[in-house]
């Protein structure tokens, strides 16, 4: 039986596109447990569903639903 490989720079990879690669996977898996704790479905329904109100100040306030 044979294998079929192809080395990295036959697939057109060099050091700095690795290093790119994983530079970006890293920042993206770094965002992304920063950025989950947020993405819970409460807080997500409540923006989508609400009607938020933006105050002079910039904010925006969301009505609480009983």
């Amino acid at each position: 039986m044979f294998f079929f490989a192809l080395t990295l720079a036959e697939i057109g990879l060099n050091p700095l596109t690795i290093f790119l690669i994983l530079i970006f996977g890293g920042f993206f898996l770094f965002s992304f447990a920063v950025t989950s704790p947020n993405m819970d479905t409460k807080g997500l329904l409540r923006v989508l569903y609400a009607k938020p109100t933006r105050k002079a100040d910039g904010t925006v306030e969301y009505k609480k639903e009983d």
